[in-house]
């Protein structure tokens, strides 16, 4: 998915409230690639993760019907609506092998990969550190490894992920920050001193 102003965004989905079809497809088509990349790492069975996208766009598309439609976000959107919709899936269903149940706590064993290397560690970082985060990163608890993705991979703002994640906005900046420690904490090297600075400066972005 190329990049794209919210205020295309925001013509879209008007022009599709108005009754233009095919500003649904390309909403569709703007938002699908990252919706199915964290599904993935939300849930390891891909028909669950396609049988909610499907639903979550029919959802979507009947809202339209509706007078009262408000949807100020719509990316932040679709990710809880995705999320919310994997997390009942796999609660009404045997498959509880992508889950960390805990006093009948549902947790999403977040998996995730490093295509985002690049976004959390300067270029000039050497190959070592690179690894050594990787692996670090390998080690975090699957919501701190979630709270990275969303916000180093998918950039979002701590409103955003606090409502992706059902936890308030500070909550969201502690986790953060926990994780950034837990990586701190497994990197015993001088030359992380830089990166930690760097990563710890996005805790008082947005």
């Amino acid at each position: 998915m190329g990049q794209y102003s919210d205020e295309y965004v925001i013509y879209l989905w008007e022009s599709f409230l108005s009754g233009n079809d095919k500003s649904f497809s390309s909403l569709y088509e703007l938002h699908i690639n990252q919706l199915i990349s964290y599904g993935y790492k939300l849930c390891a069975d891909r028909e669950i993760v396609h049988d909610s996208l499907q639903e979550i766009f029919i959802d979507l598309f009947m809202k339209r019907k509706k007078l009262n439609v408000d949807i100020k976000n719509l990316k932040a959107y679709l990710f809880v609506s995705l999320r919310n919709s994997l997390l009942k899936k796999i609660k009404s269903s045997k498959k509880i092998e992508f889950l960390d149940i805990k006093e009948d706590k549902f947790d999403f064993d977040f998996t995730i990969e490093y295509s985002y290397q690049d976004k959390l560690i300067e270029e000039e970082t050497t190959r070592e550190i690179r690894q050594t985060l990787k692996a670090a990163v390998l080690k975090l608890p699957p919501k701190q490894k979630e709270i990275i993705y969303l916000k180093f991979e998918e950039e979002m703002s701590y409103p955003e992920i606090a409502d992706i994640m059902m936890i308030s906005v500070e909550s969201a900046r502690k986790l953060l920050y926990r994780a950034l420690l837990s990586l701190r904490s497994e990197i015993h090297t001088d030359s992380f001193a830089p990166i930690f600075f760097l990563l710890s400066s996005k805790i008082f972005s947005n």
